[in-house]
């Protein structure tokens, strides 16, 4: 065999705990669940930040979110991830997504790419938001994806993200199988951003249970997409030659609890420290791999880099390409810039609650156990996971503040070349809040005795 091709796929939103692979109570990955008896399903496997620009920022440099702390208000200089070393191998390399931060926002991100296929305006500043979707979702994606595989002539490495459960929802009627009319009802009155509505009270959080049955439709969704592309790949001969990696950038919140003092909720995602949002699938898939193998030691998306050039090396992953070196990771959260920081100012009462910086250290256990110390600003506690179950403890082996372990990461990590956007680069107008004075949800509520 030669050198092998690289796929990633990124089920953008799509946290573990939702997931039927690692136990989701809802049959939401009936094919992920088929495809990793023949891979390496990681149970306990973190990513680096609970947004999309930072996580897949470090998903392509293997360097941790405290390392490089890119904002939306900065750019990624080319030539530092590990598909711009891919590329100048000879490699072809596309992505192919909705996600604005892969493509037409100035992160630098799309640079990585020879081909950038989105659906998506080509400038973040839209006229109408309500086309941003444009009725595409991921099988049109993987469509694109197949046709772009079939000419190539030169080993390919591509990243798929499948936006499909991320909100706004736009699910086919086949996989919706846990939604209402009226859960779609509430769906539909909300913005884009609709977190902002719990963090300013206008609305509870307890909105966010309505929606978990829709995200699962979601889920449900983004695995039949996988089915046809891992399907594809098999019937063009291709797969065995493929190192094939499926995970998430971050999960999403519903409306669950704080673990610190003065954190929000977790709604959608970007702000917090709950598991919800940090503990994400991933199940990989070596070139040539037919035995499948559950791997419970913690595990981390920043290794991703090095899984690539061990399979492009030919080596075989006897031990776990994405364990987590020393059984110790980390993960953090920059205080927001940019449009979010003048959200918290426009809808909030206190802004600085929302200004904070999170900042998480992850130690591997016994079994599927992982220890946790995290700190929400100044606020600190600890906790202990247990599969995808998180329960309060005051007894980790992790004897250091979260700040100090994440400050230490960032010392001795690698640096990244990373330059500001003039002003108003920044802008993503098709995720303007309208206003939430026009939602009538809480008429709704009350009704249905939510209120």
């Amino acid at each position: 065999m030669g050198r092998p091709n690289v796929l990633l796929v990124v089920l953008d939103c799509v946290r573990a705990a939702n997931t039927s692979l690692l136990g989701h109570r809802r049959k939401t990955t009936p094919f992920l669940e088929e495809f990793g008896r023949e891979a390496t399903v990681y149970t306990q496997a973190r990513t680096t930040a609970s947004w999309s620009l930072p996580a897949h920022t470090s998903l392509f440099t293997g360097v941790p979110s405290e390392g490089h702390k890119l904002q939306i208000t900065e750019r990624l200089q080319p030539g530092q991830t590990i598909f711009d070393f891919l590329d100048g191998e000879g490699y072809e390399t596309g992505v192919f997504t909705e996600n604005p931060y892969l493509t037409v926002h100035p992160s630098g991100l799309s640079d990585s790419f020879e081909t950038v296929v989105t659906e998506r305006p080509d400038s973040t500043d839209v006229d109408d938001p309500s086309e941003t979707r444009n009725g595409v979702d991921g099988f049109w994606y993987a469509d694109r994806l197949t046709e772009w595989i079939d000419e190539q002539t030169e080993s390919w490495a591509a990243c798929l993200n499948l936006m499909d459960a991320h909100m706004p929802y736009a699910t086919r009627d086949a996989y919706d199988e846990w939604g209402a009319d009226f859960y779609w009802a509430m769906h539909d009155e909300l913005p884009i951003k609709w977190e902002w509505s719990v963090y300013g009270e206008q609305l509870p959080a307890g909105v966010g249970q309505l929606l978990e049955p829709l995200y699962d439709g979601a889920i449900r969704q983004t695995d039949a997409i996988l089915e046809q592309v891992i399907g594809a790949l098999e019937a063009r001969g291709v797969l065995d030659d493929t190192l094939v990696v499926i995970t998430s950038d971050h999960g999403d919140g519903f409306g669950e609890p704080p673990q610190a003092a003065t954190e929000p909720p977790a709604v959608m995602h970007g702000m917090g420290t709950q598991e919800e949002l940090f503990h994400v699938p991933l199940v990989v898939r070596g070139p040539g791999q037919t035995g499948g193998r559950r791997i419970e030691s913690l595990a981390t998306l920043a290794q991703f880099p090095d899984a690539v050039l061990a399979a492009f090396d030919g080596e075989a992953d006897d031990s776990g390409w994405f364990v987590a070196p020393d059984g110790q990771t980390t993960a953090y959260q920059a205080p927001p810039t940019g449009q979010t920081a003048e959200y918290a100012e426009q809808y909030t009462d206190e802004p600085d609650r929302f200004r904070q910086s999170a900042s998480l250290v992850y130690r591997d256990g016994p079994g599927d156990t992982v220890y946790k110390r995290a700190a929400w600003g100044d606020d600190e506690y600890e906790a202990v996971v247990r599969g995808r179950r998180s329960e309060s403890s005051d007894d980790t082996p992790i004897d250091r503040p979260p700040s100090d372990v994440v400050a230490d990461s960032a010392e001795h990590s690698e640096t990244l070349e990373i330059t500001q956007l003039a002003a108003g680069e920044d802008e993503m107008a098709e995720y303007d809040i309208d206003g939430f004075e026009d939602i009538d949800l809480q008429s709704r509520l009350e009704r249905l005795g939510y209120l």
